[in-house]
């Protein structure tokens, strides 16, 4: 008669065999691939790389927005390629946007390779440009954008990431003979360009305005900052000058 001790260790010896049976099954395909997301300005470039692979191999690669269900992404469906420009396939950000690729091994049969998604922590953004001018006491920043890659704008045209998301922008005016004098503003932009107005400048100063921009609501997704664009403020006789660096 077996002692409650061996008992147990059997039965946990048993679990493991059937977690390793169970592993070794899910991919018993034998078939790896390694996938990876670029991304600027709201572009997606996925890149994969299956190793084992034979060099006649096609794949396929689909989407899934939250919501709906998988789609072939048209101009990558049956390629030889190891890339696919995705960018056109997404346009609200807002929702859980999802991306496998396919393997097919032979025309009957499709391999789809375990999904990732692509969100803000893939986000990476070119930095916007700034535009200054002085009216009477105040200084008024222009911020635009960087063009997007997506599917709700033509090629010929550029269509400033604000027509796809509203994001946060930060505008920092600084002395530049000073740097501890300094002002920042955060405002939530809705428009294609952002203006943001600065007051309480000394005369006869350099002052220098700098921008950046994140995704709604999460800061880790941010661009970075502007080539400073300065201007010196009217002065007792009278003059000002505009400076680009």
């Amino acid at each position: 008669m077996e002692t409650p001790g061996i008992t147990k260790d059997r039965l946990k010896a048993s679990m493991r065999f059937c977690i390793m049976v169970a592993l070794l099954s899910k991919g018993s395909s034998g078939l790896v691939c390694f996938t990876t997301v670029e991304s600027l300005d709201l572009g997606c470039l996925l890149r994969w790389d299956c190793p084992h692979a034979s060099p006649n191999t096609t794949y396929t690669v689909q989407t899934k927005t939250q919501g709906d269900p998988w789609q072939d992404v048209a101009w990558c469906v049956w390629v030889s390629s190891r890339s696919c420009d995705i960018s056109h396939a997404f346009s609200n950000f807002e929702l859980y946007n999802m991306i496998r690729l396919g393997v097919h091994r032979d025309p009957s049969s499709t391999v789809w390779i375990e999904p990732r998604k692509f969100d803000y922590s893939d986000f990476k953004y070119s930095p916007p440009s700034v535009t200054v001018s002085l009216r009477e006491e105040q200084l008024l920043v222009k911020v635009q954008f960087p063009c997007a890659a997506n599917r709700r704008c033509s090629v010929e045209r550029c269509c400033p990431i604000t027509q796809l998301i509203d994001p946060w922008t930060t505008v920092t005016v600084y002395n530049n003979l000073n740097r501890s004098q300094f002002q920042s503003r955060t405002v939530w932009t809705q428009e294609i360009v952002s203006y943001v107005e600065f007051s309480g400048l000394a005369p006869g100063q350099n002052y220098c305005a700098v921008a950046n921009f994140s995704f709604p609501t999460f800061s880790i997704a941010a661009s970075p900052k502007s080539a400073p664009q300065c201007v010196v403020t009217v002065s007792k006789s009278g003059e000002r000058k505009t400076f680009n660096f």
